[in-house]
């Protein structure tokens, strides 16, 4: 299969197709189209945002940042219930599925777009770690929810040290 092949299969992913989900989670050749797909979203949303820097910088951070959302899914799947699943499964799935974060080109709109796929990339990330970890629909959502809940802490955190920071600054 060619890289047009993986992103035919990833937007399949997309729209739900549990074929298509099976086929990229067995297929030992997706590994380096899903990478690419993810650093083309990053770069995607550098052009979107008018971002020169992030041309470079984005679709790294990109796939940094996949790597470390699905080892956490995977972690939260093996570690906490048990599962038997392959973290390569996941991130050809979610890796290929990413086509759909090549919205963020659009001018303007991007970044909305962005969040919003990032939204349906989570209702795939359950039916992957349903068909991967072998896990029912309820402990899916738990696993997926793992990265998102942690992120949402880290950045509740950052954004307190922030402004305690400002708020310490501004009385001397």
């Amino acid at each position: 299969m060619g890289f047009v092949d993986y992103l035919k299969k990833g937007w399949e992913a997309v729209q739900l197709k549990r074929d298509a989900i099976e086929f990229l989670a067995t297929d030992e050749k997706a590994f380096g189209p899903a990478i690419g797909i993810l650093a083309i979203g990053g770069l995607a949303m550098a052009v979107g945002t008018f971002n020169p820097v992030g041309i470079i910088l984005f679709p790294i951070v990109f796939v940094i940042g996949a790597f470390i959302a699905m080892g956490l899914m995977h972690l939260a799947a093996t570690l906490i219930f048990g599962a038997g699943g392959d973290f390569k499964s996941l991130i050809n799935v979610i890796g290929c599925a990413s086509i759909i974060r090549w919205i963020a080109v659009v001018p303007f709109l991007g970044p909305t777009l962005t969040v919003l796929s990032g939204l349906w990339l989570l209702v795939v990330g359950v039916l992957t770690v349903e068909k991967t970890y072998k896990l029912d629909r309820g402990k899916s959502v738990v696993v997926v929810a793992v990265p998102v809940v942690l992120a949402l802490i880290l950045g509740a955190l950052f954004s307190a040290i922030i402004g305690f920071s400002i708020l310490m600054m501004g009385n001397r």
